[in-house]
């Protein structure tokens, strides 16, 4: 995850422009692993930093922050959040706690369990998340998906009949969310919002996510499932800094995830479609996803049940620099806005369980969207070989190399980083050799 460049720049990014927060400040660094971020924050000028993490990462982390010289300021606490005593309050609380579909993973309740150590008007950095969710159409992907199954119909696969289990092996393989990504043109209708704000939320409210949704058709298709990706928000006193896993953003570790219906359902241009997510929490770190998609007034619905514990990863790749820019406005609305949409007004505010809502990005005109495949950034993408024509290198397992970047020196300048290779690197001397470093 660190050799993801855009969430790493990101975050440091995020810290440094909002020095106000940090520096002189007590600061929190809740799952802090590697201690990156605790070491962004001395960078950004706080005056302490309690690390804590509860896997055994924290003596990897201590030995870290010793050989930087800095155990005078960053105090690494082995143990879980919910078990530790801090000797005082603190000013930020920073964390990566996030998971595909924005909850996996189930951090994100020990980061809001940490606003126990905050002080009152104190920031979080993440400070929203904002879950996407749209309706796609992706005739390949379901027909993969449907095809697999297919070898449990053998009726005498060496002597044994399997057809029994071919059911049970399309209920698998549709329990499967698929992390990949796509072409936003691929989605029916514009996004519907659901939106998280860190400061509010309590951990509670995140053991059910109830999200009902309705869509406004632009393009008419069968919609094969519903498309999810996030935006975050670092709201700092000085600027606002998202890192987003859009579609049309620089693609990240998280990619995207799509969820698909056991069955397509057929959608006409300009036609109301309502639609349910139920999301709840298990004893496996992650959720039971529920999906349906249904015409309202008719009896035609198409539901399935997923385990986001258990995705299939299904990956492409494609070279393309992150633009880091201040912006209120998320980078998924900034699209839309964009391309001549007019959005509801956004409510920030996290609603009450009873009361859960998705915020509308509806009565939107659809737009032709040309060009080439999803943007995928190459800290995140393993390499799937060489170019015998051209002479360029890629990183293996995801290794950062500012070469990678189609603005070298902005990379570099930003992270710091050598124009030297890398650990893993295979380079392209020419169509005929190739040396790894």
């Amino acid at each position: 995850m660190m050799q993801d460049y855009v969430r790493t720049n990101t975050y440091q990014h995020a810290m440094l422009v909002n020095m106000a927060d940090f520096s002189g400040k007590v600061v929190l660094d809740v799952g802090a692993g590697s201690g990156i971020l605790s070491f962004f924050a001395i960078q950004a000028g706080a005056k302490k930093v309690y690390a804590v993490e509860a896997s055994n990462m924290a003596q990897h982390c201590e030995a870290l922050v010793k050989a930087n010289g800095l155990a005078d300021k960053i105090h690494v606490i082995a143990g879980k959040i919910e078990e530790t005593k801090l000797p005082e309050m603190v000013d930020t609380i920073i964390s990566e706690p996030i998971g595909y579909m924005l909850f996996n993973e189930r951090m994100i309740e020990t980061y809001l369990h940490a606003k126990k150590f905050l002080k009152p008007n104190g920031k979080m950095f993440p400070t929203e998340g904002h879950l996407y969710v749209a309706p796609f159409c992706d005739e390949a992907l379901f027909q993969e998906q449907s095809m697999k199954p297919n070898f449990w119909c053998h009726t005498s696969f060496h002597g044994v009949n399997l057809t029994s289990l071919r059911e049970s092996a399309f209920e698998e393989t549709f329990k499967q969310p698929i992390v990949d990504t796509f072409h936003i043109s691929s989605c029916l209708a514009a996004a519907n919002k659901y939106p998280c704000d860190f400061l509010a939320l309590n951990e509670q409210d995140l053991y059910v996510i109830d999200v009902p949704l309705m869509f406004t058709i632009t393009t008419s298709g069968y919609i094969h499932g519903l498309a999810f990706w996030f935006d975050l928000a670092f709201k700092g006193s000085s600027e606002t800094v998202w890192l987003s896993t859009s579609p049309m953003e620089p693609l990240t570790h998280w990619y995207q995830v799509r969820c698909l219906l056991q069955s397509p359902v057929y959608v006409h241009q300009g036609q109301n479609v309502s639609a349910h997510l139920t999301m709840r929490a298990n004893s496996r770190q992650s959720y039971d996803v529920e999906i349906s998609v249904s015409h309202p007034g008719t009896s035609v619905k198409s539901t399935n049940v997923l385990d986001l514990k258990n995705p299939y990863f299904r990956y492409g790749n494609q070279v393309i620099a992150p633009s880091l820019q201040a912006n209120e406005v998320s980078p998924t609305e900034q699209y839309y806005a964009s391309n001549g949409y007019h959005t509801n007004m956004v409510n920030t505010k996290p609603l009450p369980a009873h009361e859960q809502q998705v915020q509308n990005l509806a009565n939107f005109t659809a737009v032709s969207i040309s060009g080439g495949g999803p943007p995928i950034n190459p800290g995140s993408i393993p390499s799937v070989g060489m170019n015998s024509h051209v002479n360029y290198r890629t990183s293996i397992g995801g290794g950062l190399a500012p070469t990678n970047f189609a603005q070298p020196a902005m990379a570099a300048a930003s992270m710091g980083l050598s124009n030297q290779y890398m650990i893993g690197d295979y380079v392209a001397h020419s169509s005929t050799n190739s040396a790894r470093h």
